[in-house]
């Protein structure tokens, strides 16, 4: 096993903040995912499985235990079915399955990540979810054994899965989709609709906290006078107000600062408490 050390993490996120990884480690295949993670037990490391890289903040130190990098990206497809590795990038399969006339996941295009990190936040948007088409997925359970999870077992809600309570790894997800001839434009649509209202050309990590019920948080950080407000280098999106871009060089201590002022805030004016959607990796 090729197990590369002091690797740096910016370039493996979309927020490009974050340190050193101690130990950082490629996985390309079920029984790489496999192997590794029975090393890093053995060795009492913790682990941290990386995607794409989106929806999480590293810490300005790095992480301390073995980074596993995701790239199992296979992708079958028989008919209406479809069968998917996690490290497999989400929009690039929401584009392809979208040309292909195969509907259910248009929406995945404009979401950053890999599957696996879709599944594991239940990603939706414009009325769709991939909790929708889901049938089944592969893990490696806390146990080192791979096993198959039926939908019923997933527990889905929304921006929850069963993975966020578990140490179990996603490997790859099983999907039936509907043939539609408008997959591709319904999907253009979205994306269009995405491009005008969130700072996708910016350095980001999505969106930073989850909407309270039947509300939105961009229209309650934005109503609260919040956008443009900056710590260090670290600034409220002006496009989308639920955003925090990475405007100069921002540390991770600056984001996790800003996202306390807009919960005091918001929390003072509205009397609303915010609860992260981004995740927050420590050293």
């Amino acid at each position: 096993m090729k197990i590369l050390k002091n690797k740096s993490l910016k370039e493996f996120t979309t927020f490009k903040i974050g340190g050193k990884a101690s130990n950082f480690f490629e996985a390309k295949t079920f029984d790489d995912m496999k192997k590794i993670y029975v090393f890093a037990k053995e060795n009492n490391l913790k682990t941290f499985i990386l995607g794409k890289g989106s929806n999480i903040l590293f810490d300005d130190k790095g992480f301390s235990g073995m980074v596993i990098y995701n790239n199992i990206s296979f992708l079958t497809i028989s008919k209406r079915d479809i069968h998917v590795g996690s490290g497999y990038s989400f929009p690039s399969l929401g584009v392809k399955l979208a040309r292909m006339n195969l509907s259910g996941l248009e929406f995945a295009a404009g979401v950053p990540g890999t599957l696996g990190g879709a599944i594991y936040m239940n990603a939706s948007a414009f009325g769709q979810s991939i909790s929708d088409t889901i049938e089944s997925v592969v893990i490696l359970n806390e146990e080192g054994e791979i096993e198959t999870l039926k939908k019923n077992d997933l527990e889905f809600n929304y921006r929850t899965s069963c993975f966020q309570r578990s140490k179990s790894i996603i490997l790859s997800g099983k999907f039936s989709l509907e043939n539609n001839d408008n997959a591709r434009d319904k999907q253009i649509e979205f994306l269009t609709k995405k491009r005008k209202n969130q700072p996708l050309n910016e350095k980001n990590a999505g969106c930073i906290f989850k909407n309270p019920e039947s509300m939105s948080a961009k229209k309650i950080i934005a109503e609260c006078g919040l956008k443009n407000h900056q710590i260090g280098g670290a600034k409220i999106s002006d496009l989308h107000a639920n955003f925090i871009i990475n405007e100069n060089d921002a540390s991770s201590k600056d984001v996790i600062d800003l996202i306390s002022h807009i919960k005091r805030v918001v929390k003072e004016k509205t009397n609303i408490e915010l609860f992260e959607e981004v995740k927050f990796i420590p050293y």
